[in-house]
């Protein structure tokens, strides 16, 4: 979107809150959080601390009924990849603004993986005023 007259007041700055979530390969769609609602996501990091042993485990990160939609099956690796933002793994909720309240839920694939490949999501949102869109 391009501005007709950017302003020092326009586009709206916001100030943004960060949930930070511990993944645990236990985790089967096991709530972890609550978005609020008008919250909009601004931002999924993963900081993977350890390394996953054997071979590559993934997990997802949901919102509500949408299983992948704020991190679709990022890989933890067998050689930890420090703290990385989502990349082509963002889900399709990230920038939506939500119209209600909802539970973040984590499912994580052990696959082949013996141990390890754990960390942390976290996720940036600020909440919208009412009446407003994402790009007010």
């Amino acid at each position: 979107m391009a501005y007709a007259n950017p302003t020092l007041s326009y586009p709206k700055r916001r100030t943004t809150l960060q949930l930070v979530i511990p993944v645990a390969r236990t985790d089967a769609g096991t709530t972890k959080a609550w978005l609020p609602k008008d919250a909009v996501i601004t931002g999924v990091h993963v900081l993977q601390n350890v390394n996953a042993a054997t071979a590559t485990a993934s997990f997802t990160v949901g919102l509500g009924a949408d299983v992948d939609g704020i991190l679709e099956a990022f890989t933890m690796a067998t050689s930890k990849v420090g703290l990385v933002n989502a990349g082509a793994s963002a889900g399709v909720e990230v920038l939506s603004k939500q119209t209600s309240d909802k539970p973040i839920t984590v499912t994580y694939t052990v696959g082949s993986s013996t141990a390890g490949g754990t960390g942390f999501v976290m996720i940036d949102f600020f909440i919208a005023g009412t009446g407003e869109a994402v790009d007010d």
